[in-house]
């Protein structure tokens, strides 16, 4: 399961850094409880799904005879189907304390590239999908909102706020059951459940934490980092301290000693991790930054064709830093673009010190594979005519952290590993039936007790980490497992 955070305001200090962020109405003094909303989303079944993009345009709870109260100062839009295992800040702010009977979020404008091996055809209205178990050209739609809104107003409602008391707010998002299918035409009826927390995290004390977000310095002074969140296209302010971990940082002319808070530089591409206390006036925290070294001019997406021969990718694209967006114009999220990799360009994955699977690597084309997902430094760009993909051109490729789901099918407890079958057609359709997960240490475990041995045959899955071409098959370093059903019977669909 993975996690959005929508957050309206940061602090009055860091409003005034982020871009249009207007009043929201958010609650100071006495009276004010500071609250951070996620959306976490569980991914479709029968549907592969590469993209799913949609703008929340309000986030307003109810009180009784009272006027509601917004949580979002201006509309945010999410990639929901790169937002499975990980969590991405959109919104944090307070509101007055007192009873709430209800919350109501509103959406607009879905876009959906989805990949069709249904056997039956699927449309938007305007633009239909032919089925197919060959190609892996995703489709792009555009469906209709059956309705713009939705309106919680159940368990675990209604709820009183105590003031100075932080709480979470977390939103499900449920695609599976928000993508309709009426006799082939698809339409958007936004799904979504709630669950209300004050529990602090044991180990940061922190109300919300946050993993492997990716972004682009904008500054560094004064110990703050200003980044730009790929995954929402926000600015965040984020305050260094002395547990704050850099990695990645080499020394340069204006970075005396390596990995240091120095050594953070506007046009960086970073991924990082922080989180948020929930305290009256206080900052999001950056617990850890790692600098992804020869990429300024970043594009992100999902690998959906390898040429060696040619010496050519076809990128769905998942993100866009504010570098590439200034300069090039014409290629938007959910669109495809076929890659060249200049002569000598780097590969490189984002381990971030962690160690390889065994008979792996990620040093040329030849260790570039469907599903996985990539960090472009661009050196060139050409936008498709007719509707075409664009063409780009790139001298640095980063394997990137990817997710996606199946079902449990065995378990190797000697090595905290499993693999994962009931795989999506980008997988099916390019003769990959079973991937790897490898786990550790690190691996964070949800919708499951007892971790990895918790887990049982037949479990759906979703699964969040680096995926290489294993010497027999893919193997996945999972970073985060999220058991979406423990059915056996009905975790057996499969998307495709």
């Amino acid at each position: 399961m993975k996690k959005v955070l929508l957050y309206a305001s940061i602090i009055p200090v860091i409003c005034a850094a982020l871009a249009g962020c207007g009043s929201n109405g958010r609650t100071t003094g006495a009276n004010a409880v500071p609250m951070v909303v996620t959306i976490q989303d569980q991914p479709p079944a029968g549907l592969t799904v590469l993209s799913f993009g949609i703008q929340i345009t309000g986030i307003s709870l109810q009180r009784s005879g009272k006027s509601d109260v917004s949580a979002l100062s201006a509309p945010v839009t999410v990639n929901l189907s790169d937002l499975s295992t990980v969590d991405a800040l959109v919104s944090n702010t307070s509101v007055p304390a007192g009873t709430y009977t209800g919350l109501t979020v509103t959406f607009a404008s879905p876009q959906l590239s989805v990949l069709n091996s249904s056997g039956g055809n699927f449309t938007d209205g305007t633009t239909t999908c032919s089925s197919s178990t060959t190609t892996t050209s995703p489709c792009a739609l555009a469906p209709a909102l059956s309705q713009t809104s939705v309106s919680i107003t159940a368990a675990p409602f209604p709820v009183t706020l105590t003031a100075g008391t932080p709480v979470h707010v977390a939103l499900d998002f449920n695609s599976a059951d928000s993508i309709t299918n009426a006799a082939g035409t698809l339409t958007i009826t936004p799904s979504v459940t709630v669950t209300v927390s004050n529990t602090l995290n044991t180990t940061t004390n922190n109300i919300a934490d946050f993993t492997n977000a990716t972004g682009q310095v904008t500054s560094a002074s004064n110990n703050q980092v200003v980044v730009t969140d790929l995954s929402t296209g926000q600015s965040l302010t984020l305050a260094s301290n002395t547990n704050t971990t850099f990695t990645g940082f080499n020394t340069s002319s204006t970075c005396t000693t390596a990995n240091t808070f120095g050594c953070v530089q506007a046009g960086q591409i970073v991924n990082f991790n922080f989180g948020i206390s929930g305290a009256s006036g206080s900052q999001p925290t950056l617990q850890s930054i790692n600098l992804n070294s020869g990429v300024t001019n970043g594009v992100t997406g999902t690998v959906i064709g390898v040429n060696a021969q040619t010496n050519q990718l076809e990128v769905l694209v998942t993100s866009e830093t504010p570098a590439f967006q200034g300069q090039s114009a014409g290629l938007k999220q959910g669109q495809v673009v076929f890659v060249t990799p200049s002569q000598g360009a780097t590969f490189s994955a984002q381990t971030n010190g962690a160690t390889m699977p065994t008979g792996t690597s990620f040093a040329s084309i030849n260790d570039v594979g469907v599903g996985q997902s990539v960090l472009l430094n661009s050196t060139g760009f050409t936008a498709g005519m007719g509707g075409a993909p664009g063409t780009l051109t790139t001298d640095n490729v980063m394997l990137v952290p990817t997710q996606f789901t199946g079902t449990v099918n065995t378990l190797n407890a000697s090595n905290q590993s499993f693999t994962l079958t009931g795989l999506n057609g980008l997988f099916t359709q390019n003769g990959v039936s079973t991937v790897t997960v490898d786990t550790g240490a690190n691996t964070t475990f949800s919708g499951v007790n007892g971790g990895f041995n918790g887990l049982a045959a037949g479990n759906t899955t979703t699964v969040g980490g680096l995926l290489f071409l294993g010497p027999v098959a893919p193997v996945i370093v999972s970073g985060q497992v999220g058991v979406i059903q423990t059915n056996a019977a009905a975790s057996t669909s499969s998307m495709h």
